[in-house]
Formats: C-alpha cells, sequence, structure tokens
C-alpha cells in the first residue's frame, strides 16, 4: 500500500493538482481510511488505474483521478457490517449498498461538481445501473462537456470493476480469489460495449 500512496503522491506532481485540492481530496481520503481500509486501498488503486488507461485513451487524467479517489466516499455511510461483508451477500444487502453512490456525489458536489457528475454515472452501465433515477445537471453543460462525463465515467466503472475482481470473496460462487483469466473473462462478459478496448488494455499491460 505504500508503493501506491507513493505512486498517488506523484501522480498529483505530474498532473500539477493545486495544494488546496489535494488537500481537500487528500482529506476525504483520510475519512475512508479510518471508515475501511480496503475501501480507501480500493479508491486509490482505481484512480491509479482510471488514469492510465485515461494516458491510453487520450483523456483528461485530472478528473479520472479526482473521481477514482472519491468515488465511494459515500461508503462512509454503509453500515460496517455489510461494508466489509465478503460472502453470504443478499438482495437486501444489495439494496443498503446501493446509496452510496447518491452520499458520494452528495459530499463533494459544491466542491467538486465535475467530479460528482462522474460519480453518479459510474454504476450505470453493466445492465443492472443504479441509481435507478439521476439528479439533473449541476450546470448548464454543452453536449461535448456531457460526453466528457460520461465518457469518464465509463473508465472510472472499468476501473472499478476490474479492481473489485480481484478481491476475495463470494460474488461469483465460492469465497475465492479469481484468477487472472477468470478475471479478464468477467471483464468481457460485465462490458460489451467495451470488449476491444478491454483487450487493448490488456495488451498494453494495463490491465
Amino acid at each position: 500500500m505504500l508503493e501506491k500512496e507513493t505512486q498517488l503522491s506523484q501522480t498529483f506532481e505530474e498532473l500539477r493538482v493545486s495544494p488546496r485540492d489535494e488537500t481537500d481530496i487528500r482529506s476525504f481520503l483520510a475519512l475512508l481510511k479510518q471508515k475501511d481500509l480496503y475501501t480507501h486501498g480500493h479508491s486509490i488503486r482505481v484512480a491509479l488505474l482510471a488514469t492510465k488507461i485515461g494516458e491510453f485513451m487520450g483523456i483528461d487524467e485530472k478528473p479520472l483521478l479526482f473521481a477514482g479517489l472519491l468515488h465511494d466516499l459515500g461508503k462512509l455511510n454503509i453500515p460496517d457490517e455489510i461494508l466489509k461483508k465478503t460472502s453470504g451477500w443478499t438482495d437486501e444487502d444489495s439494496r443498503i449498498m446501493r446509496p452510496h453512490v447518491i452520499g458520494s456525489y452528495k459530499l463533494i458536489k459544491g466542491r467538486f461538481d465535475f467530479t460528482a457528475e462522474i460519480i453518479l454515472l459510474h454504476h450505470e452501465f453493466g445492465g443492472r445501473g443504479y441509481p435507478e433515477k439521476l439528479p439533473p445537471y449541476l450546470h448548464n453543460y454543452s453536449s461535448e462537456t456531457r460526453a466528457k462525463i460520461f465518457e469518464c465515467a465509463r473508465v472510472l466503472a472499468l476501473a472499478d470493476v476490474y479492481d473489485a475482481l480481484h478481491r476475495e470473496d463470494s460474488e461469483f460462487g465460492e469465497k475465492r480469489r479469481l484468477p487472472g483469466a477468470e478475471i479478464k473473462n468477467k471483464m468481457l462478459e460485465l462490458n460489451p460495449d467495451r470488449k476491444e478496448l478491454i483487450e487493448d488494455l490488456y495488451k498494453a499491460g494495463i490491465f
């Protein structure tokens, strides 16, 4: 984890993140670290991976870094017994977990509005998206900016799922850590609209 923390500091510097933005983001991350170490580490890994995907695709990396780091902030409001669960997942657990997206959005809007818009969409893909009803945009964005929000959210979703698939849990049967080949197959299965990109990311060594 220390290596990822070092990479994060380097990325803040490379992307010329302002001291104020970095301080505020790190304050949010500190709260998450206090709540749950796994979610804190997951957020950093997702952020770093999303920026690599963004660089590969020629997409602005800074929004992906911010969104990756803050996308699970809403889990601060999720009970520990649900948040830390890795087996016996139920529909009721899912119902309790789903509001974390809106929670993240509400925690950062007004400070990081563009990031909040991206986070709001990152669970909208894969055929079982949520939240079902989205709030209106925070600003009167151009069509180009809305397209950018969507594409950043799609990249964030890929990074989020890829990292989550590496966790030892029982979501896909018995409790175990999926081997690399199964993770790739799941990525392709869960993201049929991005199969070519996923293959390219594996070839490039990003996945």
